[in-house]
């Protein structure tokens, strides 16, 4: 088969699909992997055939709106859609013309993209191609069916696509069902597959005797978009007050934003989560989807304060499957009552916590029981059928 990946400019959507899109090229098909022209460079570097379509959006000052008041026009606007919707669709009105074009030109027989790859639904109908989305965590649009349907009806207009079904043939979902937002799609399961560079195993000592170890790690975004919101260093320096072994898995470019660490505070550059966990009691983080689906894939149970809309979807989640506990980001102010709660919270998931480490581990079993890229990249000809 021909098929196109699709995701707007954003690192860490592209890494959610790129292991089945690397399953899909192993298999025999033919794929390229379509992005605004800022994801080009890291589509490359995962190892996929790139194409450029539409143009760039500032993102990181759309998504920056979020941590600040809403002031004018940062509210739902009257008879619009809301903030959110407002983002996604403009990279959709920024993408799905060339995407369209792309598919008809490669007479490509499938789509599959992000769920928040909004371009994908009409461009797809334009083209005459079937569409699967592909989730990147809970799918927290299961019920806007309706709503993206008239927020795209007039781009999809535009395109020549008088119908278009916002949710396609089939929805590849990552998250087990337990920590999944239900919906009436036809779901293709996939086990979830932590995706990044490849980088050698961090060297890091075992704790010392009978004490807990925790990872303190904050995804990409808030730092990309809000470095002085940054929280690492805070959260680990409560971590290490509660009597906590702490690792601090940061990028290099997040490795000025700590400030002073306690002492024995370690931490690892560039070092792929997924190992950065083994060992580890606990990840305290923002509820960022792989951060979410890594350390429950690890069968670590998760302390979460999100920052973002999204992440507080993530974490919501978390917390109704019992996998971990989520704090207001008011923790994360600086003052001594929110390092207090957030010293309270380690002491009781690491000390205590049965409940949380059982679900988390019951989790990570469930997902070892799911379709492997591979097999889904089977599944998929049915829907290009």
């Amino acid at each position: 088969m021909r098929m196109v990946f699709t995701a707007w400019a954003w690192r860490t959507h592209l890494h959610a699909l790129a292991p089945l899109a690397l399953a899909c090229r192993a298999a025999g098909h033919e794929v390229v992997f379509a992005g605004q022209p800022a994801l080009v460079g890291d589509v490359v570097a995962a190892g996929l055939p790139a194409a450029a379509v539409g143009t760039d959006v500032d993102s990181v000052a759309m998504v920056r709106e979020y941590l600040l008041p809403a002031g004018p026009g940062g509210g739902p606007r009257p008879g619009g859609p809301p903030r959110a919707v407002r983002m996604l669709l403009a990279h959709a009105e920024a993408m799905a013309g060339d995407l369209a074009r792309l598919l008809r030109g490669r007479r490509a027989d499938l789509l599959v993209h992000d769920a928040t790859a909004l371009a994908g639904p009409p461009a797809a109908a334009a083209a005459g191609v079937p569409a699967v989305r592909h989730l990147y965590g809970a799918d927290l649009l299961a019920d806007a069916g309706p709503l993206l349907a008239e927020a795209l009806a007039p781009l999809a207009r535009r395109l020549g696509a008088e119908a278009f079904d916002p949710y396609g043939a089939a929805t590849v979902d990552p998250v087990p069902a337990g920590v999944q937002v239900a919906g009436p799609h036809r779901r293709l399961p996939l086990r979830y597959v932590p995706f990044g560079a490849p980088a050698p195993r961090p060297d890091v000592p075992p704790p010392a005797r009978g004490r807990p170890r925790v990872c303190v790690s904050w995804g990409h975004t808030i730092a990309r978009v809000a470095p002085e919101r940054f929280p690492v260093g805070r959260v680990a320096a409560a971590a290490a007050g509660a009597g906590a072994d702490v690792v601090v898995a940061v990028s290099a470019a997040q490795r000025p934003l700590l400030g002073p660490l306690p002492d024995g505070v370690r931490v690892l550059v560039d070092a792929p989560l997924d190992q950065v966990l083994a060992g580890c009691d606990l990840l305290a983080g923002h509820g960022g989807a792989a951060s979410v689906l890594t350390a429950l894939r690890a069968g670590v149970p998760l302390l979460l304060v999100p920052q973002l809309p999204d992440h507080a979807g993530h974490a919501a989640r978390v917390a109704a499957r019992g996998a971990g506990v989520v704090l207001d980001a008011g923790v994360l102010a600086g003052g001594a009552a929110g390092a207090a709660a957030l010293r309270e919270a380690v002491a009781r998931l690491t000390g205590g916590g049965a409940a949380e480490r059982a679900a988390a581990r019951a989790v990570a079993e469930e997902m070892r029981g799911r379709p492997s890229p591979a097999d889904v990249a089977a599944a998929l000809e049915s829907c290009a059928a």
